[in-house]
């Protein structure tokens, strides 16, 4: 407080001492002063009269009158500058400077209990933290916060809001094997919840190397049983029926989710192409809806797909934007820069399912069954571009058969320079 009352006071002085002494300063004249004037000309007037009487312009008797008159105007208007003192200029700069010393300093503390933090002057230590000071405060690291859920958790563990928080916690640190154990623990307290179960499939197949098959597929039909229109559930089933090749059923699933994801524009976009792929595919092979799935042609179509789990790497999740564009393409391993097989998606969410076959050829010549080896890699792009540029985020495999049954996975984890 003191100080900022000294630094404060000698500011004011400082301004007055500037514009003051402008005021206040005395001016020279542009010539000579009153005074000085009067007298040359009284000296000059002297001689004339005393030239004119040398050569007798002027009568002698006549000097005495007219050089005491003219003593008599001299005084007079040295009189009158001694009545006058200080030029009338100087009187008004002198008033100029008593207002102004009285107004500057009265406008500053003005104007600062006004618009400034008068508080701040008496030091009020009640006063509320200010908004940056609680900005400035940094939060526990992510390990002390979930120590803390964790905590939470074992003290209250029927509290099923404090589980859902600490299996999503996990789930987002790639913690899957302890999100299990957590939605394990929710589920016997909650089991006929589909978010819940859909979720738990979900968490897993990702434990088991993104595998659907099994306890994932009976927690998503179950899932589905209780809320057929349940959006995860209906995402992980369409992708099961379509690894297992069970188009009929993929095409049902992703028909139904079309419909529910009709006011998202890039989930529907997605699910729209997941669709037409897996209706074409299916029209190739002659299969129809009415028919069992076990009764695919012998001919038409290869049937070899590659099953791809698009991860990315979570110190590089904060830069990827939904808008982004996310290319999933089978390359192969002979040098050959043409892939045999692309798939193009926006970055909504991750992990992501897709697969590859013949339908996504980019040349007719060039398909993925005419391979024995490829390389799967994923790419986010800024621009949708199909050629890397800089910033794209990349993620590659090494060679892989294409008759791989097993799903290939493949993660985001480096930024094209």
């Amino acid at each position: 407080m003191t100080v900022f009352l000294v630094s404060a006071i000698t500011l004011v002085v400082i301004a007055l001492a500037i514009i003051l002494s402008a005021l206040i300063r005395p001016t020279e004249a542009d010539g000579p002063d009153a005074d000085h004037t009067n007298l040359q000309l009284a000296r000059q007037r002297l001689a004339e009269l005393e030239t004119d009487i040398e050569y007798g312009r002027i009568d002698p008797s006549d000097y005495d009158a007219v050089r005491a008159d003219l003593e008599r105007t001299l005084l007079a208007d040295l009189s009158n500058n001694d009545v006058l003192g200080t030029p009338l200029r100087s009187r008004r700069a002198i008033i100029s400077a008593v207002l102004l010393g009285l107004v500057i300093p009265s406008a500053a503390a003005f104007l600062y209990f006004v618009f400034g933090t008068p508080q701040a002057i008496v030091g009020d230590a009640t006063a509320p933290q200010t908004t940056a000071g609680t900005e400035n405060r940094k939060l526990p690291p992510v390990d002390v916060l979930v120590e803390q859920l964790e905590k939470k958790v074992a003290e209250q563990p029927s509290d099923i809001q404090g589980l859902s928080l600490l299996a999503n916690t996990y789930i987002s640190l790639r913690r899957y094997d302890d999100a299990v154990q957590i939605l394990e623990r929710w589920r016997l307290l909650d089991p006929n919840n589909s978010d819940l179960l859909a979720r738990y499939a979900d968490a897993l197949a990702m434990a088991n190397d993104g595998v659907l098959t099994g306890k994932p597929m009976a927690l998503v039909e179950r899932a589905l049983e209780i809320n057929p229109d349940q959006i995860q559930a209906l995402w992980l089933a369409a992708m099961a029926a379509d690894e297992a090749n069970d188009l009929p059923r993929a095409i049902s699933h992703l028909s139904r989710l079309q419909k529910l994801v009709v006011d998202n524009q890039e989930a529907h976009r997605e699910v729209s192409t997941l669709l037409a792929s897996a209706r074409s595919r299916s029209t190739s092979s002659g299969i129809t809806a009415n028919k069992p799935p076990n009764e695919l042609p012998s001919s038409g179509q290869s049937k070899l797909r590659i099953a791809v789990l698009v991860m990315i790497d979570p110190s590089l999740a904060q830069q990827v934007n939904q808008s982004d564009t996310v290319f999933i393409y089978a390359r192969p391993t002979d040098g050959s820069k043409m892939p045999a097989a692309v798939a193009r998606r926006q970055a909504v969410e991750f992990p992501m399912r897709v697969i590859l076959d013949d339908s996504l050829a980019v040349m007719p010549t060039h398909k993925l069954s005419n391979l024995d080896q490829v390389e799967i890699v994923a790419r986010i792009s800024r621009t949708g571009d199909a050629q890397a540029t800089s910033g794209d985020i990349i993620g590659a495999t090494g060679p892989i058969s294409v008759a791989v049954s097993d799903t290939v996975t493949v993660t985001l984890s480096r930024v094209v320079p």
